[in-house]
């Protein structure tokens, strides 16, 4: 059995996935499995995949009706091998390092049953620059919901993942829902290291002009509605994440 499994929900974006798969194909730790769930494409995303199958069995392809990302990871989750899963999106892009840098971590730490998460590299247009490293100086709940952390970046102890999965119910904040769900149980450690590119353009789902903020806006709501997280989250805390989606909201309609 592999010690990760990476798992990279796609839709339509075969031009992209290659490129996506052979940043996995590229690591330097070896030991690993890569899911691809195609979510209904209407491309030649499955082309793409079965195509890079024929050299390199490490890579799985699973198709399902189109149901959003959440359930994609889900269904790679169910079918995953690892000890320990990845995500990758399938416009984002693993640096070589970025499985041996959390093998490295997961090992000194004796394989606990935990998230960890790296740091980013963006990218826009050509041009790279790191992000900025924010320590956890809060509770680790409070963190992920003050610091958005894209999938790429994250590693979840596969028994995590079996009791505590993507909310289907929810989009666009989906992934910050679930880390912090998962850091008001097990441990959170950081990794300072910069490991992943996060790829922004305008198809972004959280670019302004797809009015991200509304179902950000609707998905927090019902994370705060959850009966375990309802009471471990400030007040003031959840006025300010409200409070930004309303601002949010405000200047997708200002710029129409």
């Amino acid at each position: 059995m592999p010690f990760f499994s990476v798992i990279i929900p796609a839709y339509n974006r075969a031009v992209l996935l290659k490129k996506t798969i052979q940043s996995v194909q590229q690591q330097t730790f070896l030991d690993w499995e890569c899911i691809v769930v195609d979510d209904g494409s209407t491309d030649n995303t499955k082309e793409v995949v079965l195509t890079i199958i024929n050299s390199d069995p490490r890579i799985k392809y699973i198709y399902q009706t189109n149901a959003e990302r959440s359930a994609a990871r889900n269904n790679g989750i169910k079918n995953a091998q690892g000890e320990y899963i990845c995500f990758l999106d399938s416009d984002d892009l693993f640096l070589p390092q970025h499985l041996n840098v959390l093998h490295t971590a997961i090992e000194s730490r004796d394989y606990p049953q935990a998230l960890f998460f790296t740091n980013a590299v963006f990218k826009q247009n050509d041009k790279l620059w790191n992000s900025e490293i924010v320590d956890i100086d809060i509770s680790p709940l409070e963190y992920m919901l003050k610091n958005p952390i894209i999938p790429a970046r994250v590693c979840i102890h596969k028994e995590i993942l079996e009791k505590y999965k993507f909310r289907e119910d929810i989009v666009i904040v989906e992934d910050q829902v679930l880390w912090a769900t998962i850091a008001n149980y097990f441990p959170v450690f950081q990794i300072k290291e910069h490991t992943v590119i996060y790829n922004l353009h305008e198809d972004n789902s959280i670019d302004i002009k797809n009015n991200c903020f509304k179902p950000r806006l609707d998905g927090l709501k019902l994370f705060f509605s959850q009966k375990d997280i309802q009471h471990t989250i400030p007040k003031q805390l959840k006025k300010s994440l409200l409070s930004d989606c309303y601002l949010g909201i405000a200047r997708y309609y200002s710029f129409k």
